[in-house]
């Protein structure tokens, strides 16, 4: 899956900077917002790329792509939030699935349309 491979190489840096920068002492806001913004657009990128390699179904493989790179990278997460006993917030994790997903939409669209 090269979408969701894009994805990743895009979103996980973005995701470990935002985060660095949320858990120091100053004000992270301006960070973690353009960390956030470069995730959605890496998940974005992710659902192009699956669209234009499988012009038959897009939207589904750029939502596909999308989801699974932030399944990849979830994982992960929810590694280290077990490991240092933070608590697991689900509602936290399904609204970002949703953000992912339709970030691989709207990149899936874009690779429609053109």
């Amino acid at each position: 899956m090269p979408g969701a491979a894009l994805a990743i190489v895009i979103s996980l840096p973005a995701a470990l900077v935002g985060e660095a920068a949320a858990s120091g002492d100053e004000d992270p806001s301006a960070l973690v917002l353009v960390s956030f913004l470069v995730v959605l657009a890496g998940f974005a990128a992710g659902g192009w790329l699956a669209a234009r390699r499988a012009p038959a179904a897009p939207y589904s493989n750029g939502a596909v792509a999308a989801l699974a790179a932030f399944a990849l990278i979830q994982v992960g997460g929810l590694i280290v939030s077990a490991v240092s006993d933070d608590p697991l917030r689900l509602a936290s994790v399904a609204f970002s699935a949703l953000l992912a997903s339709a970030s691989g939409l709207g990149g899936a669209l874009v690779a429609s349309r053109t």
